[in-house]
């Protein structure tokens, strides 16, 4: 294989050789280009030497780059070094403004969003400092803007709002799903209003949580900045004594590695890019939570599919054992026609919106003329990368999204430090589907056609700490999507609901045909007004829940389910799983008899208390319930259609090796065994990490396949 090199200490004369290296990495893939291009047969290798380069405009490869049945080409670092790319400029000028407050000279006309120091996160300087205000609604139109209390801001005079953005949660009180950042056009002191230079997506009730940025009048506390765009002034406060101290970087892009083919049927493909460090783009001013036409619902608009790694029209490309930081808005994002992407090993953090983020087409986008053509977003393979602190600048960010994404392996990631999910599969639930898509009549026996989020396997990963900003959410999370999908042998541990309510793994609205075995929950917690409703919640239709482990919780309940918004909830099975000290057995909201298919050889222990079940059920209740409706006796539930649930559970110990030290597998003489439960293999879960001898910050594993 052809070896070229490149160091940022190179000469202008280098002509790619070891002795002589080009100086930068398009300098670098010229030359490749003009090796693809004269038909060689054997691949090429790009070693980029240790150092800082930095970028004023993204890395852009396409289908001249590489080809991957002819000539694969692969980006690497040199072994044992770190080869670092950074999407912006290192500020390195600076003056001391008193009182702990510096700035510096930027170009003018130069506009960033967020800021970096050391390797983290400057947030624009914002009122109130840490937390949320509460809204109050504008009476005229709840979209327009809203009322703010007396004394919450400083003096702005009215119509000088040049710069303000608000962070809000559209919906009021507890409907925290979605994030939105609005340009504001104006603020009047006098009748206490903040009007947004667009609608916001919803309707902002009472008590919607937000804060305000952007101006000079907030920058008050360390680790926040505010830049002066028409003066060309950055202004900071930084976290140490002076920035002399820090590297602080403005960003200048939205991506680095710009990877796109010539079209949907001219696909680039064969580039791998492996041990590079790709770090720091900016935000946007107005990030719009969702597209708003039919059939667009969890659809991102174009402006904000964005990330440090951005890749469309490809196929067969891989990013490994590299180091994603400090994005503006996602980690990795795979736009619509991306297929067969390998994602692995991979340390992605400290990302603006979510880590890594395959998009496929909406129902109904797209010049298609049937339903086949659209599935084009497929096939990835996301294993053994840790995923963290995702969210810094959108709410509802969270560590691996699929929408329209379907026969993905999702496998042995770490995902931790997430305002909203760990993993989440959107689509459309088929109450929300247009009468037509794609030229094709819907109806309720083709719906799944038009659901591309289907043969997913979520297997083997460690998430924790998730959950941590919004509501109505889960760890492991679903809506709206197609069928065969697979949630296996994952570890969902330490998280909270820390106010409104959330769950575990949540089956959420028109969330179909979905294997959930061989998970174990524990250590789930609620908090403040949060609550943890139930561990497993499903919806939806013929959903399995067998051999999971539920232990040590503050869930009020251990399985959930629930009909709403027309879409069925029916023929789900709940076995052989064991529920240990963590809240009731069930709560079954608007219950009807076909709601379980099944529900037996499940074994409980609440330190010897019955297991009540909770809901709206057809005979007399001992009390009311804290989820939903009322609260049962375990022997009624058990006369409940002629005894048809729950005849050969047990209410016994489990009999764990050892539960203070966290070991949870079980002793021989476990009453689990005779009820069907299999071992679950707790060495499988997280990523398969072994660092080879003499090297720092690259990632080696050997990869199996999925159990």
């Amino acid at each position: 294989m052809l070896e070229i090199y490149v160091s940022g200490s190179g000469s202008d004369h280098g002509n790619g050789s070891k002795e002589q290296p080009f100086r930068s990495i398009r300098e670098a893939q010229a030359a490749v280009r003009s090796i693809v291009k004269e038909g060689a047969a054997a691949g090429v290798t790009v070693i980029v030497r240790g150092g800082t380069y930095t970028l004023d405009e993204p890395l852009r490869f396409g289908c001249g780059d590489a080809d991957a049945e002819r000539c694969p080409v692969i980006y690497r670092s040199a072994e044992g070094e770190t080869a670092e790319f950074i999407g912006g400029m290192v500020l390195t000028a600076w003056e001391d403004e008193g009182d702990g407050l510096w700035s510096a000279r930027v170009p003018k006309g130069v506009k960033f969003h967020t800021l970096y120091a050391d390797g983290r996160r400057i947030s624009k300087a914002r009122m109130p400092d840490s937390g949320y205000y509460r809204s109050q609604p504008l009476e005229e139109d709840g979209r327009a803007g809203i009322r703010y209390r007396e004394g919450e801001f400083p003096d702005i005079p009215h119509g000088d709002a040049d710069g303000l953005q608000i962070y809000v949660w559209p919906g009021g009180g507890e409907a925290n799903w979605f994030a939105e950042t609005i340009p504001v056009a104006d603020m009047d002191a006098g009748q206490r209003t903040i009007r947004f230079k667009r609608p916001s997506c919803w309707e902002i009730g009472e008590e919607s949580r937000y804060y305000l940025q952007g101006s000079l009048a907030f920058l008050r506390e360390p680790a926040q900045f505010h830049l002066d765009e028409s003066a060309g002034v950055l202004y900071y406060r930084p976290r140490s004594e002076s920035p002399w101290k820090e590297q602080v970087v403005a960003p200048l892009i939205g991506r680095i590695l710009h990877i796109q083919g010539d079209s949907e049927e001219e696909r680039a493909s064969g580039l791998t890019f492996s041990g590079l460090t790709f770090v720091c783009t900016d935000f946007v001013e107005d990030f719009r939570m969702m597209r708003e036409e039919p059939g667009m619902d969890n659809a991102e608009p174009d402006e904000n599919r964005n990330g440090i790694v951005y890749l469309r029209d490809v196929q067969d490309i891989e990013i490994s054992d590299s180091i994603i930081r400090n994005s503006g808005t996602c980690g990795v994002y795979l736009d619509r026609g991306v297929e067969g992407v390998r994602l692995l090993r991979n340390r992605v953090e400290r990302v603006g919106h979510t880590g890594i983020y395959a998009s496929g087409y909406a129902p109904g986008e797209g010049d298609f003329r049937d339903n086949l053509a659209p599935y084009r977003n497929k096939g990835h393979r996301i294993a053994d990368n840790v995923i963290t602190d995702g969210g810094e600048l959108v709410g509802h960010g969270s560590g691996i999204v699929l929408y329209q994404s379907g026969d993905n392996e999702i496998a042995h990631n770490r995902i931790a430090n997430m305002p909203r999910y760990g993993i989440s599969m959107k689509g459309l639930r088929y109450q929300r589907m247009p009468s037509m898509l794609w030229e094709t009549a819907v109806a309720w026996d083709n719906h799944y056609d038009f659901l591309y989020t289907r043969n997913n396997r979520i297997c083997y990963n460690d998430l924790s700490n998730v959950m941590t900003d919004s509501q109505d959410g889960g760890m492991i999370e679903s809506w709206g999507i197609g069928r065969g999908n697979v949630i296996h042998g994952n570890r969902l541990h330490h998280s909270g609901i820390h106010f409104s309510f959330g769950f575990g793994i949540y089956l959420d609205d028109a969330t179909d045909d979905v294997e959930v075995t061989h998970n174990v929950i524990d250590h789930l917690y609620q908090t403040g007004e949060g609550k943890l409703w139930m561990a497993i919640f499903s919806k939806g239709i013929g959903n399995r829940i067998r051999n999971n482990l539920i232990t040590n919780n503050e869930s009020e309940c251990a399985f959930g389910t629930q009909e709403m918004v027309g879409e069925y909830n029916r023929d789900i099975v709940i076995e052989s799983n064991i529920v240990s000290n963590s809240g009731y057995m069930y709560a079954h909201v608007n219950w009807s008899g076909e709601r379980l298919a099944s529900a037996d050889r499940n074994l409980y222990w609440r330190d010897g208390a019955a297991p009540l079940v909770t809901g709206e059920l057809p005979f007399p209740s001992i009390g009311v319930s804290k989820v939903w409706g009322n609260l049962y006796a375990w022997e009624s539930w058990r006369s409940l259609l002629e005894g048809k649930y729950d005849a050969q559970t047990l209410l016994a110990p489990a009999g764990f090796v050892d539960e203070a030290a966290g070991d949870y597998g079980l002793q021989p003489a476990s009453p689990a065994y005779p009820l069907g439960w299999q071992d679950i293999d707790f060495s499988l879960i997280g990523p398969r990490m072994k660092p080879k001898e003499g090297e720092k910050g690259i990632i080696s594993i050997d990869i199996g396949s999925v159990n």
